[in-house]
């Protein structure tokens, strides 16, 4: 299998966010759109790349304040179409902000597990992993697992928000471990990058979260 460079922005915001470039052969999707406009549309720009889409892990506000850089289709988890368009769920209220585009004019196209993306000669899968959210998805692609804030290196992501829940994070986070090869790479929405293989050794949430199932 080919790989593929990983293109990573780091955006800033009410908080510092990753936003991924999924290309294959000229075209891609943006993961996670959420700050800086400029800054995504100068990069798409400088390296002449043709945007088909935008692939939310999930709808909070640091992943999608930036959602109208560019006029494509949204993918989003069906179940989450309600936080996202909810703004004291997804964020908007809390930080008293506006979002300054229409999501009414956005073509937004709600997918599921059994949802497969196409890009260029390879295949994006959707994996429901609610938790941080009730529709929080990682995508997966090749090599590559692009978590969201469900999985972070050595961490795992928050469960006070608006319709988290600590016992679905605690089933996503080991259902990803757990059912993903060791050599998969985990791309997070905040923080570095991991692999399932390390987080199997080292993300102490998993350990005891597992502890737990057994008892």
């Amino acid at each position: 299998m080919k790989l593929y460079p990983i293109r990573k922005l780091v955006v800033s915001g009410d908080f510092i966010t990753n936003c991924y470039i999924l290309d294959r052969e000229g075209k891609c999707f943006i993961i996670d759109p959420g700050y800086e406009k400029d800054k995504i549309q100068d990069y798409i720009k400088r390296e002449k790349l043709e945007v088909i889409g935008i692939l939310l892990t999930h709808a909070h506000i640091d992943h999608m304040e930036a959602l109208d850089c560019f006029d494509v289709p949204i993918y989003i988890h069906e179940i989450e179409y309600e936080v996202l368009m909810n703004d004291d769920l997804n964020g908007f209220g809390f930080f008293h902000k506006h979002k300054r585009y229409d999501l009414s004019k956005m073509e937004i196209i709600k997918i599921n597990e059994n949802t497969i993306i196409p890009l260029g000669k390879e295949q994006i899968s959707v994996i429901h992993c609610p938790g941080h959210t009730i529709g929080g998805v990682t995508f997966k692609i090749g090599h590559d697992l692009y978590t969201g804030d469900t999985l972070f290196e050595a961490s795992v992501g928050k469960w006070d928000r608006p319709t988290a829940n600590l016992e679905d994070l605690k089933k996503s986070v080991i259902k990803l471990i757990d059912e993903q090869p060791a050599h998969m790479l985990i791309h997070p929405g905040h923080g570095r990058s991991s692999s399932i293989g390390m987080e199997k050794q080292i993300n102490s949430f998993y350990h005891q979260w597992k502890r737990e199932l057994n008892d």
